[in-house]
């Protein structure tokens, strides 16, 4: 998820429109009013810069408080788990005691393990033991300014984590949202490692993508090639202004983040994006998201996001793996991509490049292995409307080995209304 700050400069940019229509969006919402706004809801950190991978030395702690983030009003049912000396928040739902396959979620721009309460709900009751994490720089995780963030950081944390904690014989399916999507691509393909072998590439039986994202931040929009040379040009320009004034300018970040952001503001604007039922957007969800941007290292972790290489895009990476996803793994059938995509997205909509490459796609899934659902949602589908949206998710994942994803049938028994009480 990219809430508040890659909601203003995605909507901006990102969007494969028609170029008219970008033009002027670009040129009324861009500029100084979304300026203005983009400071005031930024409260999401991330990360981002090529990594180079240090020696993993990792191993599990008891949970204790982290910073500002120990005031999270949700309770603490994980534990830290420490990866290259940083701290590590996870939380784990379920046994591995079952023949099913393990599922790790990976959450989006400035987002937590928190967001994904319905659907560990529904993977949980499904039988599924569920492993959700907080990336390096968010949630309730360590905030480290000496880390590179990029993509494949989190790509090597995510492999890891699962080469140490998640010791189902039956196989690991990666779910992730907006910038999570791109993390869990790119550690199914083994990019940090490029393309070499890693613990997850023969064990993934499938990525499950919510909303999936351009880029480590919307710069990778100007590999549109909608844009000409010139165009290309006064968007890096653009770019480079931006991060002058704003996100390079440690002082005036640091100052909106301890004066200017509210929980109330944070609260609207997660309510914008939360498009089919604002009424999901709760204390906890509010506190998700304020506590950590108190946390130290924050606006260290702010600056690099939108200021380090964006890293490759989904259409890239397919490109560059093309092989390996049409033959991947020990089944030599294509990895299975399924894509859950709210239809009222500011963030990422659909009819932008990244929607439209996975749509085309999806329309010859026998022989893509990617298939895709529509629901009515913003940019979280699986928070916003957790009933279509587990129901898409759950109907895919049950399906994977079977040879049916696509036709698999609940069982009668299975209710989900009730995930809507949480």
């Amino acid at each position: 998820m990219t809430p508040i700050y890659s909601h203003i400069a995605y909507q901006s940019i990102e969007i494969s429109a028609p170029l008219a229509t970008q033009r002027k969006i670009m040129m009324n919402n861009l500029v100084w009013r979304k300026l203005v706004i983009l400071m005031i809801h930024f409260h999401l950190i991330h990360q981002g810069k090529s990594f180079v991978m240090p020696t993993s030395h990792s191993s599990k702690s008891e949970l204790s408080p982290l910073q500002a983030s120990s005031q999270l009003t949700q309770p603490q049912e994980g534990q830290y788990w420490t990866w290259n000396g940083h701290d590590i928040y996870t939380k784990v739902q379920g046994d591995n005691k079952t023949k099913l396959p393990a599922v790790l979620l990976i959450h989006g721009f400035g987002c937590s393990t928190t967001y994904w309460r319905s659907t560990s709900m529904a993977l949980q009751s499904a039988g599924y033991q569920v492993h959700a994490i907080d990336l390096l720089g968010q949630g309730r995780s360590a905030k480290p300014a000496d880390v590179y963030y990029s993509i494949n950081l989190w790509a090597k944390l995510i492999d890891d984590y699962a080469a140490e904690n998640i010791s189902s014989g039956n196989g690991v399916v990666l779910m992730g949202n907006s910038l999570g999507s791109l993390v869990a691509l790119a550690a199914a393909t083994g990019d940090h490692t490029q393309g070499g072998d890693t613990s997850l590439t023969n064990r993934v039986m499938g990525v499950c993508m919510y909303n999936c994202g351009v880029g480590l931040n919307s710069r990778n929009i100007i590999k549109d090639a909608q844009w000409n040379p010139l165009q290309r040009l006064l968007l890096n320009s653009l770019f480079d202004v931006l991060n002058v004034l704003i996100f390079n300018n440690r002082l005036l970040l640091s100052y909106v983040l301890e004066n200017v952001v509210t929980k109330d503001l944070l609260r609207d604007t997660l309510q914008s994006l939360y498009k089919h039922d604002p009424s999901r957007v709760d204390d906890e969800l509010v506190d998700s998201f304020y506590f950590p941007a108190k946390d130290a290292g924050a606006v260290d972790a702010f600056m690099q996001i939108y200021t380090n290489d964006a890293g490759s895009t989904p259409m890239e990476l397919h490109e560059k793996y093309d092989e390996m996803l049409a033959e991947y793994g020990a089944s030599g059938r294509p990895l299975p991509i399924h894509l859950v995509w709210g239809d009222d997205d500011a963030v990422t909509p659909l009819e932008g490049s990244v929607g439209q490459f996975y749509k085309k796609l999806a329309e010859d899934g026998t022989a893509t292995g990617v298939s895709l659902d529509v629901v009515g949602s913003g940019h979280v589908p699986f928070d916003d409307n957790p009933v279509e949206s587990n129901a898409s998710m759950l109907k895919w994942v049950q399906g994977l080995g079977q040879g049916q994803t696509r036709d698999f049938v609940f069982p009668a028994f299975f209710d989900f209304s009730g995930l809507l009480s949480r």
